[in-house]
């Protein structure tokens, strides 16, 4: 029986929550805060964490980091804000958008227990050049999937856990908004976050990317920059009161 830890400052949430996954045969453990999870960690160790973005003492972003540098359990944020594509370039393993059905929070949480090897991040474009641009900053942090069309992004999806799917728009077979609407409508994919990168500027404005419900639309041309920055966010140190917060429940 997998063990999951759910950290969050409201009560409510917390209790919803561990009915879902208790229901689901999961050992769910509840602390109201990140301290509060660092000094649980001290004699148990979870499977997975499911945390708030925003809390007290810290956020689920230093949160992450402190857990990483020394416990090494994924963690998955469960949040209203929308910042999915940035908290897997963070070193987050996945990243749910509140409000969130007990059918997809359970999904998701399957798909984080089943990757073997570590976050999987599918870049889809035609441009093999593209693709291997991107491979070549993103690895080795994580696994990069690559798939040239919507169509072969599908079947990857339907064989690897992915965290973070990369999706260019104009692509033949299957272009990026046939695809997206296919994951959306798919329980399997509906929560994965998507970043759509493009040269087309008209296509970037779309109003169809806020209905798909899309993390992020950038350019091709500044995507590169966006992306080592939020990688370059991921290797930075945890905040001081983060620090600090780990060293009291440490007991140092």
């Amino acid at each position: 029986m997998a063990r999951l830890l759910l950290v969050d400052d409201d009560s409510g949430t917390l209790a919803w929550m561990a009915e879902a996954l208790q229901g689901a045969a999961y050992d769910v453990r509840t602390v109201s805060g990140g301290s509060a999870a660092l000094e649980l960690l001290q004699t148990w160790t979870p499977d997975l964490i499911l945390a708030d973005l925003l809390m007290p003492e810290m956020d689920g972003f230093a949160f992450n980091r402190l857990v990483q540098s020394r416990e090494r359990v994924p963690v998955m944020l469960v949040s209203v804000v929308n910042k999915p594509a940035e908290a897997i370039l963070r070193g987050v393993a996945a990243y749910v958008r509140k409000p969130v059905t007990a059918a997809e929070l359970r999904a998701a949480v399957e798909r984080v227990l089943g990757a073997v090897e570590g976050v999987a991040i599918l870049v889809v474009d035609d441009d093999a050049d593209i693709r291997e641009c991107y491979r070549l900053i993103l690895e080795p942090r994580f696994t990069v999937l690559e798939a040239e069309n919507g169509r072969d992004a599908l079947d990857l999806l339907s064989r690897e856990p992915v965290a973070l799917a990369i999706v260019d728009v104009h692509m033949p077979v299957m272009n990026g908004v046939e695809l997206i609407r296919a994951m959306r409508d798919d329980a399997r994919f509906c929560t994965i976050p998507v970043v759509v990168q493009t040269s087309d500027r008209a296509a970037a404005r779309a109003p169809v990317w806020t209905d798909l419900h899309v993390a992020q639309t950038i350019l091709k041309d500044e995507f590169l920059d966006w992306l080592m920055t939020q990688i370059d966010a991921h290797l930075a140190p945890a905040p001081r009161e983060a620090e600090r917060a780990w060293s009291t429940a440490s007991g140092g």
